[in-house]
This record gives C-alpha cells, sequence and structure tokens, in this order.
C-alpha cells in the first residue's frame, strides 16, 4: 500500500496525474514562485510477496524553486528489507527474490532457521539551472557503501519540436561482505562511468518519437560475495570477470488515438562485451472508461542470449576460463510480463473537495513468467492524497 501526502507553504489543492497542471499560488517568502515549486512531501511504501519478502521504505522529499531559473531537490529514503529464510540450493534460481533480485538466506544455513533483515538509507540532492542539471547520490547499508554523481544538459530545437538531451554519471561503491558461514568475502570496490544520448521528436499534435542509447564502463566486483556454485563436485564462490562495458539503443513511440486513449509503443537491444545481448519489446494502452476511472494494459517480451561463461553445470574446477556463475539471469532465457492497472479518481481528478480533490486509489497486477519455469504474481495497491 502506498500513501503520499504533500504539504506546501501554503495547504492549497494540487491536482494529481501528468496531464494536469497546478495553479501556482504566491508564496509570502522572497524568491519563491509557487506552492509546488517548494513543497515538502512524505511516502510511505510497504509491499509484500507471496515468498514473504517485506519491503518498507520511507521517503522524505523537499523542493525549493527561485526566481533565477534555479532548482533544488532533495530526497531521503529509509528502506527495511525482510527475506524469510526459505529451503531451496544455494545459487539456484529459487534463490534470488524476484523482485529486490538479492539472494535470500536458505533455511538450513543457521540454527535455528533466521530471517535476513537489511537496512538501506540513501540521499539524493539535485539542482537544476535552465537545462542544465547535476545531483550527487549517497546510500549505505551494512555491507554496501554508494556514491555517484552526474550532470547532463538538454536543449529545444525546431521551434520547440525537437529535444537533445545528454547526460553522465560516475559512481564509486565499496563492499564490505558481512560474514558467512560458507564464503569468505573480502572487502572490494566497483566504478561505473555512464553516457547517455535522448533525442525526442514531436511528429505531429499527436505522435512523439524518442530513440536514444547509453554505455557503460564497469570495473570492480560484480557478482554476488555471498553466492556459492556447484563447479565438478564441489561448492566453490561465485567468480565474474573485473570489467564490462555495456551498451543499448531504444526506440519509443507515443500515439494519441481517439475516444481518449494513448499507446506507447518500444524496443531495446542490449550488448556486452561479456557475450550477452538482448532484445525488448513491450507496448502500453491507457484509456479513459469515465472521468473518474483510468484503466491501463502492458506486455513486454525479453529475449536474451547467455554470457560466455554461464553454463547450467560446470564440469571443470576453474568454470569456464576461470569464471562460474550461479546467477540465472546471465543464461539463455525468455520471459513475458503482463498485467493492467486501474485508478479510480471518486471525487474527479478536478474535485472540488478540498485535500480530496484529487484523491486516488491504484490496484494493479502483473504477471511476470520465463523460459526457464519461474514465475510471479505481483499485485500492489496504492492510495495518494494530496494536500
Amino acid at each position: 500500500m502506498r500513501l503520499q501526502i504533500r504539504y506546501g507553504a501554503f495547504i492549497a489543492a494540487a491536482l494529481i496525474g501528468a496531464q494536469l497542471s497546478p495553479p501556482a499560488v504566491p508564496v509570502a517568502r522572497a524568491g519563491l514562485i509557487g506552492v509546488d515549486a517548494s513543497t515538502v512531501s512524505y511516502i510511505f511504501h510497504y509491499f509484500s510477496d507471496v515468498e514473504g519478502v517485506d519491503v518498507m521504505t520511507h521517503y522524505a522529499i523537499g523542493g525549493l524553486e527561485t526566481t533565477h531559473d534555479v532548482a533544488l531537490r532533495v530526497v531521503f529514503a529509509h528502506d527495511m528489507v525482510v527475506f524469510p529464510a526459505i529451503e531451496a540450493a544455494p545459487g539456484t534460481q529459487e534463490a534470488v527474490d524476484a523482485i529486490t533480485n538479492a539472494s535470500r538466506p536458505i533455511a538450513g544455513d543457521t540454527d535455528p532457521y533466521q530471517d535476513f533483515v537489511k537496512v538501506r538509507d540513501e540521499v539524493q540532492g539535485s539542482i537544476t539551472y535552465r537545462n542544465y542539471y547535476a545531483s550527487y547520490y549517497v546510500s549505505t547499508e551494512s555491507d554496501y557503501f554508494a556514491q555517484m554523481v552526474s550532470a547532463g544538459y538538454n536543449h529545444d530545437l525546431l521551434s520547440d519540436n525537437l529535444n537533445v538531451a545528454v547526460g553522465v554519471s560516475y559512481s564509486w561503491d565499496n563492499i564490505q561482505p558481512l560474514e558467512d558461514s560458507d564464503t569468505e568475502g573480502t572487502p572490494d570496490y566497483r566504478r561505473t562511468l555512464h553516457g547517455n544520448l535522448v533525442v525526442t521528436q514531436i511528429l505531429t499534435p499527436t505522435t512523439v518519437v524518442r530513440a536514444g542509447g547509453e554505455v557503460n564502463r564497469v570495473r570492480g566486483l560484480q557478482h554476488d560475495p555471498y553466492r556459492n556454485v556447484y563447479v565438478a563436485g564441489a561448492n566453490v564462490p561465485e567468480l565474474h570477470p573485473w570489467f564490462r562495458d555495456r551498451w543499448d539503443v531504444f526506440l519509443q513511440v507515443n500515439q494519441y488515438v481517439t475516444n481518449r486513449s494513448s499507446v506507447k509503443l518500444d524496443y531495446r537491444y542490449y550488448e556486452d562485451d561479456w557475450g550477452i545481448s538482448s532484445h525488448t519489446v513491450g507496448g502500453k494502452l491507457s484509456q479513459y472508461v469515465t472521468d473518474k476511472v483510468v484503466v491501463r494494459y502492458r506486455y513486454r517480451y525479453y529475449n536474451q542470449i547467455p554470457a560466455f561463461f554461464f553454463r547450467d553445470s560446470y564440469t571443470q574446477s576453474d568454470g569456464v576460463t576461470g569464471f562460474r556463475t550461479g546467477d540465472y539471469r546471465l543464461g539463455d532465457y525468455g520471459a513475458h510480463l503482463f498485467g493492467g492497472q486501474a485508478l479510480w479518481f471518486p471525487y474527479g481528478a478536478r474535485g472540488h473537495i478540498g485535500f480530496l480533490k484529487g484523491a486516488h486509489f491504484v490496484i494493479s497486477y502483473e504477471r511476470y513468467f520465463n523460459s526457464n519455469n519461474f514465475t510471479a504474481d505481483i499485485l500492489e495497491t496504492g492510495l495518494h492524497v494530496t494536500f
């Protein structure tokens, strides 16, 4: 369940929805240009899946915009994830949580069986000036400390019908594996350099096309320090290459159609120097049923070629050229995801009932399954209230 509450310098009704624009309300403070430009928000998010994994997140968000085209934003998040111990073989697909991709505690590794609880705190601050932006991100947990700086620029051309955006980022992570009964993780690091280019073109009043690509250069620890792999009759620690270059390109078409609906189609091609390549094709349909009810449908297909060192079973003691993995996501598989979402505005998106203006309920369901006989059902509900 998700509950979102937003406060302004003055209590004012802010409309929810990408299609709606909130009214600008003067604020009795020099330099501020509106309630929505100077806000503090609190969000609580709770998620629980059928395997008993619970995720609880608290968000605090602050924003400030000045008359000099400078906008500041700070986000703080506190996560607590509870992984119950399960009966599964270490390194198998069942031992990896489908939502968080984290390794789960195995029943029998501890006596008595003990759930694993992980806490993470993060802070992200950003500043924008006209078409420029810069940000700094930091997060910490018991065995991981991550930092990232990023910057970007975008520019409108052809009477504002064409937008070109570029961005770069650099992250540096320090990894301190916790003590584990069957692995010997040592302190390590990871460094990632990222760049992207996105071009958005308005073709007609109802058609928008977006294309782009990104590159990533990763150096450092890239495997799970807690995961063992069954190799030539023995369990040995997982080991991935130290270097990885990744790149992808995408194309997206957004089309408004009659009867108050829109269609979004997208395609992405990915490749890296581990031998993995993949194709992703997806589509989304959004439809106003009434002024108070919106439904959205989604489908995505994913197909992947495996990493050069991935094997279902290893017969050589050193794996493949010294590398071995128990991560099924580096293998050869196809996956489908489909589902839908319904939004209900009980008082209408433009209602006049004080803080209930724009309040809405959300319920969504998605079904995931892949060629490795793995399936997952994802059900989420939410309540959004703004005042």
